[in-house]
């Protein structure tokens, strides 16, 4: 998997907006691997703070593309 910025392609909401790749983690007692990822806007109901998210690779791999290493122009 590819460290960098995603552009969410589908999805019921935020289809087109930005995300951090953060990490892999593997769940301790499944072993399903996951991504944890970050929006890369700001809400006012986050007060500022970091939003780490987490989601199934498949599913990621899914509804998300990579995008490039760093913030598009």
């Amino acid at each position: 998997m590819e460290f960098g910025v995603y552009r969410k392609t589908e999805g019921k909401t935020d289809a087109g907006m930005l995300y951090q790749f953060l990490m892999l983690a593997r769940h301790h007692a499944t072993g399903v691997e996951h991504v944890v990822y970050i929006p890369l806007r700001i809400e006012p109901e986050w007060a500022g703070t970091i939003r780490p998210c987490i989601l199934e690779r498949w599913l990621f791999d899914l509804k998300f593309e990579f995008v490039s290493e760093g913030l598009p122009e």
